[in-house]
């Protein structure tokens, strides 16, 4: 068909675009990839995730700043230690329970009774503290043994959690790479 006729053959009726069928698929297709790559195992609020278990981040940070509001001049809880504490927190926890050395909410209130509304995350990290100081070394290395067999997923922001030396490592992002120091001339 020539040019001239086309336009002929079009002229007065509504032009209709459709796609062609890959570009639609293939448009679905990235519109539900990109969605679903958002549903790892990593939620995006989450400081950490134990087992499945998932640790915010607002009660990371609710627990660094309201212990840090009771240090006086002292050395500051950072997050990251914070959420260490809370990692920590079911075995130890579960462990007191277990040898009779329960820690209850009152004796956490009385540690941070100078926090007029403390958090619920807040009271748990000062039972945890209580508790892991009344354990012995038999049950501190039944802990260590459950944390090297416990599946824990940590936010990159935070850290690395090293199970053997139960410390939170700092991580350096993949894409920052160390180079060598050029001597000043």
């Amino acid at each position: 068909m020539a040019p001239s006729q086309l336009n002929r053959r079009t002229l007065g009726k509504p032009r209709r675009f459709r796609k062609p069928f890959p570009v639609v698929f293939l448009t679905l297709l990235l519109g539900s990839t990109l969605g679903l790559s958002a549903c790892g195992t990593q939620e995006s609020s989450s400081a950490a995730i134990v087992d499945g278990v998932s640790i915010s981040e607002q009660d990371v940070q609710s627990i660094s700043s309201e212990v840090n509001s009771l240090a006086q001049g002292g050395q500051k809880l950072s997050p990251s230690d914070a959420l260490l504490s809370m990692i920590l927190a079911p075995y130890v926890l579960d462990e007191a329970k277990r040898v009779h050395k329960t820690i209850g909410e009152s004796q956490a209130r009385l540690v941070v009774k100078k926090i007029a509304h403390p958090s619920a995350a807040t009271l748990r990290f000062a039972e945890m503290q209580l508790a892991v100081q009344a354990l012995d070394q038999a049950s501190k290395n039944l802990i260590v043994a459950e944390l090297n067999k416990a599946k824990i997923t940590v936010n990159p922001r935070y850290g690395s959690f090293d199970p053997k030396q139960i410390a939170m490592a700092p991580s350096a992002p993949d894409w920052i790479k160390a180079s060598a120091t050029t001597p000043v001339k």
